[in-house]
């Protein structure tokens, strides 16, 4: 037999899960394999290994049913419309293939005000509509935008994409609406008879869940609050004369896509099975159980620290989306900024993961997958019960006028800040691996929420923000401390023993002054108090001091170093966590604090920052 026939005739043999569990708890040293286990933000427990028997519990049907997507970049205001207009001609002929903006809403901070026909006119002068997508984001109501457009005289009978509303979504972000609901319905349901007879092609409502990914809420509650404003504009459709199957295909889904990259994936997947079961439950046909997904990279994720990090985090969010089945993604640029640089970086992503990676040769991709389909099915049935429960409050409005909606996704928000505040949840180059040589640059939004005291409708606004905001003041205090005195903040660092055994905990403090814009000074290798002592007094060291060494070195030496470093103008931290009882101990001889792998580090970096007075430069 040759060699190839050989390898051909080889098989693994087959291994039960009994047999796999006895060898895991072998490499565990007795562990039992539930100690592999995690638990998300969902309250979904990942497991480590998935085999069939988690597959699919109900039979799915096939949703995503393409490969491609379309690449869509989001336009934002510049200082005119002739610029805009240039660089729109200059991207559609670079890859751009969508013509993506925010028009109005306040829920934008940089959306385009088109004031009138003019406006339009401008954008769109030279440019040739055929085969180009809208997607025009136009807050609460359409009929402002659409007004223009018809005044322009633009040819739309063969538009394509979306002039989509979502009042609802506007109402989560800003807590207002200048008009009644049923006001917004008549319009929304006005702008569809326009669209049927002028602009068959659009679709005019546009479900947006950025208010709640942005807010910090879990897949689940976003799913659901997602399902819950959809539902409810079907039913104002079909009580204003619409069947469920022209309703249905009236609405478009954004969906930002976070760091999270299985669970972001399955969010996309489960919200086809979600929208397919409720659009059959009223009664829609198989072509309107079909769902129109736009993908845009998280805002929520991005920080302003670091800021080329930014592009290695779209690009797996952008992967994510892709995987996950989007018919449409938006790949922020890494400052979230106007420059062209920034912005062909952002639009190659798409290329290099449809020319290079081959992502858009394959039709749902990760279908099949034990993993992915038993957290597809997990995210929707969680989803679900939210949902049920959203829908005996009386739908997704009473939900946010009751605030339970707020409530459970401000104690979400708690949980992931908390995760980045002790640096559980790693953000790179924010509480991790900070680099101080970088040059801050901070984005501070001009156009702040206004609350409208007398808006008919009025709920708690679900305020957006992002993973990295805290330690990002941080630094910026750092930075004006640094500006205002001409030195960094600095923490110094007492090294105990050799370097072999203090580098471990030498590195972490290092690290972790770091990310608090402060800087490590760090001193040799000491053997005994007397060196420290003398160093010292050479340095003329003051403020924050920091003890690094081994277990094993801090027997020996710890005290003798806590005694020698003491002195009021000093304050003297310990990097490690000894027991209660040796805790006490070296407070009682002058340690103030202890750094280690369980410590809130935001917490502890404000109060160093307070007692530093660095907290004085606050504006």
């Amino acid at each position: 037999m040759s060699k190839l026939k050989e390898m051909k005739n080889n098989s693994f043999p087959k291994v039960t899960m009994e047999e796999w569990v006895d060898q895991a708890e072998k490499a565990l040293k007795g562990k039992p394999v539930s100690k592999l286990n995690t638990v998300t933000y969902e309250g979904i427990t990942r497991k480590p290994v998935y085999t069939e028997n988690d597959r699919n519990i109900h039979a799915s049907k096939q949703l995503i049913d393409k490969s491609d997507w379309t690449v869509s970049q989001q336009l934002y205001a510049s200082t005119s419309f002739e610029e805009l207009n240039a660089q729109l001609i200059q991207e559609l002929g670079s890859g751009l293939q969508s013509i993506h903006f925010a028009a109005f809403p306040s829920t934008e901070p940089n959306a385009l005000v088109i004031k009138d026909q003019t406006d339009i006119k401008t954008l769109f002068n030279d440019i040739a509509m055929d085969g180009i997508t809208l997607q025009i984001h136009a807050g609460s109501s359409a009929t402002t935008f659409n007004n223009a457009l018809i005044d322009s005289g633009m040819e739309t009978n063969n538009l394509q994409g979306i002039i989509g509303a979502d009042p609802v979504g506007e109402l989560a972000v800003t807590g207002t609406l200048n008009q009644p609901l049923n006001q917004y319905y008549d319009e929304m349901k006005s702008n569809i008879e326009w669209k049927e007879n002028n602009a068959p092609f659009l679709k005019t409502v546009w479900v947006q869940s950025n208010a709640y990914h942005n807010g910090g809420a879990s897949a689940v509650q976003e799913l659901a609050a997602v399902m819950a404003t959809a539902v409810e504009y079907l039913q104002e459709l079909m009580n204003r004369g619409m069947s469920i199957d022209e309703a249905s295909q009236e609405i478009a889904f954004t969906f930002p896509v976070g760091s999270d990259f299985f669970m972001e994936l399955s969010k996309l997947r489960a919200a086809r099975v979600l929208w397919a079961n409720i659009v059959e439950a009223f009664g829609g046909d198989e072509k309107a159980q079909k769902m129109t997904v736009h993908a845009t990279t998280s805002m929520f994720t991005k920080s302003n620290l670091d800021p080329y990090v930014n592009m290695l985090r779209s690009t797996t969010e952008a992967f994510s989306a892709a995987i996950g089945g989007a018919d449409s993604i938006n790949v922020d640029s890494y400052q979230q900024g106007k420059d062209a640089f920034s912005r062909r970086i952002a639009r190659n992503t798409h290329y290099i993961l449809k020319e290079e990676s081959f992502l858009d040769k394959v039709v749902d991709p990760s279908a099949g997958s034990y993993y992915v389909e038993n957290l597809t099915n997990q995210l929707a049935d969680e989803a679900w019960k939210l949902f049920q429960e959203l829908d005996k409050l009386g739908g997704i409005v009473e939900a946010l006028r009751t605030n339970f909606l707020q409530d459970r996704i401000a104690e979400m928000k708690g949980k992931r800040l908390k995760d980045v505040h002790n640096r559980k949840k790693v953000l790179v180059g924010t509480n991790m691996y900070a680099n101080l040589q970088e040059e801050l640059k901070w984005q501070i939004s001009t156009k702040p929420i206004e609350e409208n005291e007398h808006a008919p409708v009025k709920v708690q606004a679900i305020q957006p923000l992002r993973l990295s905001e805290a330690f990002e003041s941080l630094r910026y205090l750092a930075k004006v401390y640094q500006e205002k005195q001409g030195i960094p903040p600095k923490v110094t660092l007492i090294n105990l023993g050799s370097l072999a055994t203090h580098k471990p905990r030498t590195d972490f403090s290092s690290g972790f002054f770091q990310v608090g814009g402060l800087q490590p000074v760090v001193s040799p290798s000491f053997e005994n108090a007397k060196e420290i002592v003398e160093w010292i007094s050479d340095q003329n060291i003051t403020g924050y001091v920091c003890i690094c060494g081994s277990d094993e070195t801090y027997e020996e030496l710890l005290n003798a170093a806590v005694m020698a470093v003491n002195s009021p103008n000093r304050k003297v931290l310990v990097a490690g966590l000894p027991d209660a009882t040796r805790q006490r101990e070296l407070q009682e001889i002058g340690v103030s604090d202890f750094i280690h792998m369980r410590s809130n580090c935001y917490e502890q970096l404000v109060k160093i920052h307070q007692e530093m007075g660095l907290t004085d430069n606050e504006a």
